[in-house]
Parts: structure tokens; C-alpha cells; sequence
């Protein structure tokens, strides 16, 4: 019987959907395999699937690495749909920046273009002014990094997007916001692959660049575990799209990870509080770190 019930479970979850930022984008999505194949896993897989669904009963996935290269996902098809990153880009921004020299460390200035970007009624507490690369991680400073962007300029963005081999590294004449509502979409699977590389100083830049915005990522150590994260909340026309990706440090290697939740709920603070309960507690559930505080 209890078998049955974590079948269920595991074909409940294998139906993830859609998403998208702040200006109400449609979600963009591709066919699966748009990332190379890791080792199967079915019993991970099935254990990862019952971890998320104890947890929430919407449409999610949950992708782990394990510092062997397997990988144990919720769902197959599901992780490999391509979103809008929304704001997990920060971070190849943030990195492509630094390889720029634009950003020489993790308490690196970004400027804040009042003219530009107007300060908005709904914004959070310090958006409207200059932030260290830190603080602008931790508060998700959405005009900062589009003011990174610009400073960037598009043929650069372009060309790096190629070279991290971002999502569908695609952008159009969107330059400020094309990962919160134009055609950049990233499924949870090449989040992973993404993150990994960041985590191993892997990517083709150089090993300042990483450690840059390794510094720079918000942390949090518990025990003999150290999570590094990045959210993002996505807008779509059937609700929210909410991101939690980083990687758990443990004394036995690395676990890169990118969860996904969907949700249709309007008010975008219960939703962001449910992502982080139920990617937490999944994480927490799999013995990779310890359950958050409530």
C-alpha cells in the first residue's frame, strides 16, 4: 500500500508547469533534452519526488546533484521545461560583470540610475539607491542588476550568454529585462548544470570572476552544512513562478540544486514563503541540510 502511495505521489508531481517576472509574461517552455543526460536514479528520484510532495501540493521540481554527477530529479519532464529565470540570472549577470572588470569584488558599487529607473511605491527598502554586490544579492535589487546590464552592453551579454551556455541564451532588443519577461528561458536541469560549474570554478571565466560572485551570494551555515542561494519570483498569466537554485557545501562534497514551485495564488508573499518551506524542507528531508526555522 505505501508503495502505491509513493508512486502516486511521484506521477502527481511529473506534471510541473509554467511561469514568468514581473511584467506578466506568458511562460516560455521547450522540448525536454535540452541538457545532456546524468546517470538514472530512479530510487533517488522517487525519494527526491516524495520529499517535494510532502511538502506541497502544487505543480513543482526539485533537481539535486549528488557530488558523485548523478542526479535525482521530481520529475523528468518537468525539469527539463525551460522558464524565464527571473531574478536567479543575478548571477551570471553579477559574473559577467565581474569578467568585465565591471565588478572587482563581492563589496563592488552598483550604481543606481534614478533616471533610469524610478523608485517605485512597491519596491523593497534600499532598490532605489547604490548597493554593494553583496547586499544587492541578498536584496534582490532588480534596477541595480538592470543597470549592470546596460553597463554590460548586448553584444557582450550575447556572447557570454553563449559561453556560460545559459538556458537558450536568447535575448532581443530587451537588454534591462529580458530574463524577467522576454525570451531568456532556463529549465531547473541546465540551472544545475549551470550552478555546478559556478561552484567548481568551472566556467569559461576566470577563477576571479567566480570567487567574485561566490563571495557575494547569500549564505547560510548550519552545522556542518553551508547553503549559497539565489531566488527568483517570476509573474505569468496563470500565476507565480517561484526559483530557489544555489548549492549545499557538506564535508563530503558539493549538491547543486534548482527547485521550481508554480503557484496561482495572487498575494506573491505567500508564495514566496511556501517556496522557501517546501524547497527547504525537501532539501531538509533529503539529509542534505538541516530543516529551516520557522
Amino acid at each position: 500500500m505505501r508503495l502505491v502511495v509513493l508512486v502516486q505521489l511521484s506521477l502527481l508531481l511529473a506534471s510541473c508547469s509554467s511561469g514568468a517576472e514581473r511584467r506578466g509574461a506568458m511562460p516560455v517552455t521547450t522540448p525536454a533534452g535540452s541538457s545532456a543526460p546524468a546517470p538514472k536514479d530512479s530510487a533517488g528520484d522517487l525519494r527526491v519526488a516524495t520529499a517535494l510532495a510532502a511538502l506541497t501540493t502544487r505543480p513543482a521540481c526539485l533537481v539535486v546533484r549528488w557530488p558523485d554527477g548523478s542526479e535525482r530529479r521530481s520529475s523528468q519532464p518537468a525539469c527539463a521545461e525551460r522558464r524565464l529565470p527571473a531574478s536567479t540570472f543575478k548571477l551570471p549577470n553579477a559574473l559577467i560583470g565581474a569578467e568585465l572588470g565591471l565588478l572587482d569584488s563581492a563589496e563592488a558599487i552598483l550604481p543606481y540610475d534614478a533616471q533610469r529607473y524610478p523608485a517605485q511605491p512597491d519596491w523593497p527598502q534600499g532598490w532605489a539607491q547604490p548597493q554593494p554586490l553583496r547586499a544587492a544579492l541578498e536584496l534582490s535589487a532588480v534596477p541595480l542588476f538592470r543597470g549592470l546590464a546596460v553597463r554590460i552592453g548586448a553584444a557582450r551579454m550575447r556572447r557570454y550568454l553563449d559561453l556560460l551556455a545559459y538556458g537558450n541564451a536568447t535575448f532581443s532588443d530587451d537588454l534591462d529585462h529580458f530574463w524577467l519577461d522576454g525570451k531568456l528561458a532556463i529549465s531547473a536541469d541546465e540551472q544545475v548544470a549551470f550552478l555546478a560549474r559556478l561552484a567548481a570554478g568551472t566556467l569559461p571565466v576566470s577563477a576571479r570572476a567566480h570567487a567574485i560572485v561566490r563571495a557575494a551570494m547569500p549564505a547560510e551555515t548550519q552545522g556542518d552544512a553551508t547553503m549559497r542561494w539565489k531566488t527568483g519570483t517570476a509573474r505569468a498569466a496563470t500565476g507565480w513562478i517561484a526559483w530557489l537554485v544555489g548549492w549545499i557545501e557538506r564535508p563530503e562534497g558539493t549538491y547543486p540544486f534548482a527547485c521550481r514551485i508554480d503557484d496561482e495564488r495572487a498575494d506573491m508573499s505567500l508564495v514566496r514563503a511556501d517556496r522557501l518551506r517546501a524547497c527547504r524542507g525537501a532539501l531538509a528531508a533529503l539529509g542534505l541540510m538541516p530543516a529551516p526555522v520557522q
